[in-house]
This record gives structure tokens, sequence and C-alpha cells, in this order.
């Protein structure tokens, strides 16, 4: 029933009171310390109108027409999982809070990897939301990753136009052709069942 009224979650309920008290503290740290560097996309409840405000200001800045802009990604590597020490990108967003199901980020490569052994969730690293104009998206050997809320994979369209659960395609390099990765189910989630 309190379901209903909050946050699309999977988590039992000691989880997600805990989930709750986190993004509390990450929206007060927001409030009393001014835009954080790096934005964890699992805290917040309607990430569409995030991700859009993000947008918005960049064609603000840059007087460009917001529907002639999407996203470009770019993973950053070496920096600890929860983004700190890392400066704010001049244009774009820092984003951390998502989790890999059926691959794994391989450092190395610095491309998506098999899983280990028994290891279906990893955490994904920082990714670098960059606004784009759409003609300038790359789409050369990457993998359009697609981005859920939760493990779910389904949603109901709201009256926005967008998914309950669904988010967006995060594009993410790959070695292998992206039917590869789309036969192994491979997808992000921004929040596990734990």
């Amino acid at each position: 029933m309190w379901l209903s009224k909050s946050f699309p979650s999977l988590k039992p309920l000691g989880s997600y009171i805990k989930d709750l008290k986190e993004r509390l503290e990450f929206f007060s740290e927001w409030v009393a310390g001014g835009v954080p560097e790096c934005l964890w996309i699992n805290k917040f409840f309607f990430t569409h109108g995030f991700l859009t405000g993000a947008l918005q200001n960049y064609a603000r800045k840059y007087s460009i027409a917001i529907d002639t802009l999407g996203y470009d990604f770019k993973v950053v590597h070496d920096v600890p999982d929860d983004g700190k020490g890392v400066a704010a990108p001049e244009d774009g967003i820092h984003v951390v809070g998502m989790f890999l199901e059926g691959c794994k980020w391989d450092p190395k490569e610095r491309a998506l990897g098999e899983s280990d052994p028994k290891i279906l969730y990893t955490r994904c690293p920082m990714v670098h939301f960059m606004p784009t104009l759409k003609k300038d998206i790359n789409t050369a050997n990457i993998y359009a990753c697609p981005l859920f809320k939760t493990g779910d994979r389904k949603g109901v369209l709201m009256t926005t136009g967008h998914s309950t659960n669904y988010v967006l395609d995060v594009k993410l390099p790959s070695n292998m052709p992206s039917a590869y990765w789309t036969k192994r189910g491979v997808a992000m989630l921004c929040a596990l069942m734990t």
C-alpha cells in the first residue's frame, strides 16, 4: 500500500527505509552545500525531469533549441565509486548510482566486458552525461544500454509520455556488436532489490 505513494522500489521495507534516508540525506546536503559535483541518479523520484533540466541548462547557456539536443556519454575513469573528489564538468553532469546487470565494466579495455562467474550485478563507474546535438552523438562501437529505475524492466506510460521505470539508453563503449549484449539481456539499474 505504501509503495503506491512512493518512488519505484522492489526492496523489502527495511531496505526501503534505508534507501529513503539516503535520499533525504543527499537532498539535505544539496540544499546546505549547493549543487554537488557528482549526482546520484538513483536518488531522484522523477529522473526524467532531472535529466531534462540538465539539458535545459545547457540549451539556455548556449542558446540552442532543446529539441535538437540529446545525451552522449563518457565513462569517467579512476574515480572512487561515490565520485568524491571529482570536479563538476563544465557542461553536463557526472552521474553515479547505477548498476550493470549481465556484464561488467572492464577498466583495462575501457569497454563492457563479460561478468565474473556468479556475479549478476556490478557497480557502474561514473558516467559523464554530455548534452550534445543529436546529429553529433557517437554511434560507433557502442551498446545502447537501457537504464531502468528497478529490475522489473517494465513500466506504465505516465501522462508526461515517460515510462514509470525506463529512463533512457546510456551509450557505453563496446568491443562487441550490440546484439551480443542484447542477447545477454544487459541493462543498467538505478536500484537493486536489496
